[in-house]
């Protein structure tokens, strides 16, 4: 397994993991990432009422990247995001290489990285 850690710049690092999209998913649900951020990308907010979420207020916990060993459409990078707001966190997810939505990808770009290691399942202690 390969991590990658934050640089102190708080430029985000991608963490690679061997485990699939969707078993790093059901982790991150687990620990209260419920949220589906993607819905910023058509609504600009993922809230139930549709009040509109102000971007400034989420930020990026961490961003994992998945290799599509077998096939490039398996391609991916999941960010564990909250709202710093009203608390609210969950999950965005973005294709990656020639996969890559621009427009997720101009999203992710106006949300700050504030990425804590030390609390990082991912990581081997």
């Amino acid at each position: 397994m390969s991590n990658n850690h934050q640089l102190n710049s708080g430029i985000s690092i991608m963490i690679s993991t061997e485990k699939t999209l969707s078993e790093v998913i059901e982790v991150l649900k687990s620990r209260g990432y419920t949220e589906d951020f993607n819905l910023l990308e058509v609504a600009i907010s993922y809230r139930n009422d549709g009040e509109k979420v102000n971007l400034n207020d989420i930020v990026i916990d961490k961003t994992y990247r998945f290799t599509g060993q077998n096939d490039l459409e398996d391609e991916a990078i999941l960010y564990a995001v909250r709202n710093l707001k009203d608390g609210a966190k969950g999950i965005f997810v973005n294709g990656f290489g020639i996969y890559i939505d621009d427009e997720a990808s101009e999203i992710i770009s106006k949300i700050i990285v504030h990425e804590d290691d030390n609390d990082d399942w991912t990581m081997k202690k």
